[in-house]
């Protein structure tokens, strides 16, 4: 069972008025009680349930439709982006292969913007506890540094963007004038020859500020955001200085990435990010 199927289908077991067990889920999804704790703790991680002793109960306002997971009543979402459950369990080995690849451009002492997204996140849950300074627009980034002492972490801000989990701000005001970092890492809708590409105007301007306060841009993007379709250009490629991706990038694709002066990073996925998101 892959991972976005066995996601969909806890969720829809549990129930917002009782606690439904660690045991009941391993009998009805047939797989281990060690496969279904680190689910449930992933999942409530990333919000999605509320993790209890011994299980789980679901959280208001959310179903799933079958085939992505749908809030009830969400005017606060953006146009155009998947929710963050979504987008997370889609290339899930790949992401972490990029977000792993990502990590050798970290050093201590480095200030850095993170922006909010999947691939964004996985890097920064895979983040040693080491004195970073971490501005983010990410809920869940924010959550997994929690515990992570030596880390500086600032919030700008903003509304909150909750299918997304990000908090933006459509004006100039706020603390991220006075930010300033060595590299920002960035996630995208798409990447093509016209540069990075999104889908919602108030995202455009944020990710646009964002790039403004950093020193090095640093795209996370798995090969299926390239030549992607989106609508919106947040900057060309001559604004973007390193591509990490996967071994699904075309040599075509590689070639304009090059021509344009970026730095291709190629992430090689390995048995243990294939392992991370098996069924044991």
């Amino acid at each position: 069972m892959h991972l976005q199927d066995r996601w969909k289908l806890i969720i829809d077991e549990l129930n917002p008025d009782r606690v439904t067990s660690v045991d009941e889920l391993t009998s009805r999804l047939g797989v281990s009680p060690a496969t279904i704790r680190r689910d449930l703790n992933e999942l409530h991680e990333l919000g999605h349930l509320l993790r209890v002793r011994g299980g789980a109960m679901r959280v208001e306002g959310k179903h799933f439709n079958g085939k992505s997971v749908v809030e009830e009543r969400r005017p606060d979402s953006l146009v155009g982006q998947s929710s963050f459950l979504d987008s997370t369990i889609v290339n899930a080995p790949v992401k972490r292969a990029i977000a792993r690849a990502a990590l050798d451009y970290l050093q201590p002492g480095t200030s850095m913007i993170i922006d909010g997204g999947t691939t964004t996140y996985t890097m920064a849950n895979m983040m040693a506890n080491e004195p970073y300074h971490v501005l983010t627009t990410s809920i869940p980034i924010l959550q997994c540094l929690l515990d992570r002492s030596k880390v500086k972490v600032t919030l700008p801000g903003g509304e909150l963007f909750r299918e997304q989990r990000i908090i933006l701000n459509p004006y100039e005001d706020g603390m991220l004038q006075n930010f300033s970092a060595a590299k920002i890492f960035i996630g995208c809708q798409a990447l093509t020859k016209n540069g990075l590409m999104q889908s919602d105007t108030l995202l455009v301007q944020s990710e646009r500020r964002l790039m403004e306060r950093a020193d090095q841009v640093i795209l996370l993007a798995d090969s299926s955001k390239i030549d992607a379709p989106a609508s919106l250009s947040v900057c060309p490629l001559t604004a973007i200085d390193v591509v990490v991706t996967d071994e699904g990038i075309t040599p075509a694709a590689r070639g304009w990435l090059e021509n344009a002066g970026i730095e291709v990073r190629i992430a090689r996925l390995t048995s243990e990010d294939l392992k991370a998101f098996e069924v044991v």
